[in-house]
Order: C-alpha cells, then structure tokens, then sequence
C-alpha cells in the first residue's frame, strides 16, 4: 500500500541564489515526485521560492518600510514562474497551486477546506503544490517559514512522513561548516535538541536549522516520522527516504493513532447523532466511508467539523468528524451520492464522515 509523503523544498533547492528558477534542481525534485507517483504513493509538495523566483522582475525601491510589500510583489511574480516550471517539468502529473495563510489552520471550518482541497487533488492524481499567500500575509497572520507550514499540511492530512530539504544534509551536532561536526543519521523522538549548537538560516531563506527543529517538535511526539536532508543531490527525495543520507527523526510509534482516536472519541457533541441503518453499520466494520444513502434519522444540531455519535438500534457504533451540518445531512439522508449536487448548493464531499475520521466500536 502506498505511503503519503509531504516534501518540501528550501528556497534555493528551486531557485538562484541571483533570483530566478534553478531549473536543473526543479528537474531533479520532479523526477523525483514522479518516481515517487509512479510506485503509488501520493505527494504534497511545499515550495519555498516564489519570492526569489520574481525578484529579478520586481525592482527593489530601495526603502526599507517598502520591503514588505516589495517582497509581497516578487511572490506574485514569481509563483506562476514557479508553476510554470513544476507543469513542464512534473508532466504528465498535474501540479496544483494551493494557496494558505496561518489563519486557515486555525479557523475550523477554513482548516476543513484546506484538507479536503488538498485529499480531494490527492485522489484525483494531481499533485498539490502549497506554499504560504505571501501576497496578502501580514505579521499576524503569516505562518513564517515554509518548515513550519509542512508541519501544518503533514499534520492536516495525516501523512506518514515529512521531508524537509534544505542546504544541510540532515542535523549536525555544530555547524556543519565547521571542522569536527558530527552527523546525526537518527534522532528518537525524545530528544530535546539541547546539545545541539544551530547554524543560520540562508540569506534568501526564512527559515533555517532552527524552524526546522521546530517542525520536528511538533510531529514527532505524534507519531509521524520526519527526515531533513540535502536539496543538492542527484535525486535528493528518494535519496532522503532511502536513508542514504540526511536525518531521521523517528516519531513515538505509539502514539499517533492513539492519539487521534482519543480527540475524537472525546469531542463527541453532546445530544447529536446520526442514525443509521443496519446495512451501513455492517460496511462501516469494513473502515469504509458513512455515505448518505444508509442514514436515517438526524439527532440534535451540529456543523460541518463537529464529532457525532453514529449510532444503530440505540447503540454507538462509531464516532466521527461530519462534513456537514445537521440541515444538510437532513437533505441527504437516504440519497445516492450522485444526487447531492442538486440537493446542495456546496458539495463538501461525497461522504458524510471519511473513513480517515470514523472511529468504529471498541475503537474509540
């Protein structure tokens, strides 16, 4: 079975140093992407470089108080250059240009939409290509560095193992410019990092060893594996996930299922359920979807992104997160998939619980 792999690129794995794709090392990274489709995995690819990509375009006005908004020009110049190159170069794969703010992580039912675009372009064999909408992100509501953002869609979309590419091969005990650096191949996931003196990010990055680590911290106690290595190497992402090279940070095995079936069995909203139908309990022992056509009754108000009980014959027998509110599952109950749009205006999805996010029985 395939895995589900978050990769993401440093500014100057696809870009110069002078501004500008580096079109050699986006060829590199695609070939890669693909080898990786092809052995039936899925991708999401997290680009820095937009902002560098445009820079030769964009003249800087020299002002200080306007880097900001020079800055926000140079990305909106440079991220369809960027496309334009991942379309060429990832043929025939499509690539998807998806496009958040940290305010959409943090919002609910903006974080829902965020996931299901992305799992949606998944199961249609286009690869999604994320990156921050420097164009419109201010301080308050800018995510901060790319490293940071992966963490966020890895985590959003559950995937098995982030890929951080970056200058250094993997994490070093010191700078690794400096003489005597020892190589860390693998890190447990309870390692603190304090024996560890960080080196700077780039001169074109806004990240560094630092947010990295950051990234780490935060999916590794979950239970998702992380590796960072090397963007200069022939074919840096299989490379990196064969373990020739780079670090990997191992995550707490024990803990990522658990960890989700706890949330979910313990945010279940009081008084609501969905009932269903005998027949669809029995699919659902098989980790299927709940579709609308085994429901039968709605209990209580919830939105879109609550956990509700399922339950048959007064009996609990999953919990999940909805994709739609009480009204809308009302108007779908009962019906095929193929007739919700034009039972809905917003087709969310073509399940009213995802396999992904039901927890069955003794499960929960």
């Amino acid at each position: 079975m395939g895995k589900r792999y978050v990769v993401k690129i440093g500014s100057l794995g696809v870009s110069l140093v002078t501004g500008g794709p580096d079109r050699p090392k986006i060829e590199a990274l695609a070939y890669d992407l693909k080898t990786l489709r092809e052995q039936g995995h899925e991708v999401v690819l997290v680009s820095s470089g937009a902002i560098n990509s445009g820079k030769p375009l964009v003249k800087h006005p020299g002002d200080k108080s306007f880097t900001l908004a020079w800055q926000q020009a140079c990305a909106a110049v440079g991220m369809p250059i960027l496309m334009k190159e991942y379309h060429q170069r990832l043929a025939p794969i499509v690539p998807a240009l998806v496009l958040v703010t940290h305010d959409d992580f943090k919002a609910r039912a903006r974080f829902l939409n965020v996931r299901g675009t992305i799992l949606t372009l998944l199961q249609n064999g286009i690869l999604p290509v994320v990156n921050e909408n420097d164009t419109v992100s201010t301080r308050e509501i800018t995510v901060g560095d790319n490293d940071q953002l992966a963490a966020m869609v890895a985590e959003a979309i559950d995937a098995d193992r982030l890929i951080l590419l970056t200058e250094a091969d993997g994490l070093f005990d010191r700078d690794p410019r400096e003489p005597g650096a020892q190589h860390l191949p693998v890190v447990d996931f309870r390692e603190d990092f304090s024996l560890v003196k960080l080196a700077a990010g780039t001169s074109v990055g806004r990240g560094g060893m630092a947010t990295k680590l950051q990234a780490v911290r935060r999916l590794t106690p979950l239970g998702q594996d992380v590796v960072i290595a090397t963007f200069n190497a022939p074919h840096p992402v299989t490379r990196a996930l064969a373990g020739e090279g780079g670090t990997l940070f191992k995550g707490d095995p024990r803990e990522k299922v658990k960890k989700r079936k706890a949330w979910i069995a313990s945010t279940a909203r009081p008084g609501c359920a969905i009932v269903i139908d005998p027949g669809a309990a029995a699919v659902l022992k098989t980790h299927a979807s709940l579709l609308p056509v085994g429901i039968r009754k709605v209990v209580g108000e919830f939105r879109r992104g609550d956990v509700v009980a399922v339950k048959c014959q007064r009996k609990t027998v999953a919990v999940g997160i909805v994709e739609y509110d009480a009204r809308d599952v009302l108007r779908i109950m009962g019906k095929k998939t193929s007739e919700l749009e034009a039972l809905l205006s917003t087709v969310h999805a073509h399940v009213v619980i995802h396999r992904n996010n039901l927890f069955i029985g003794s499960e929960t």
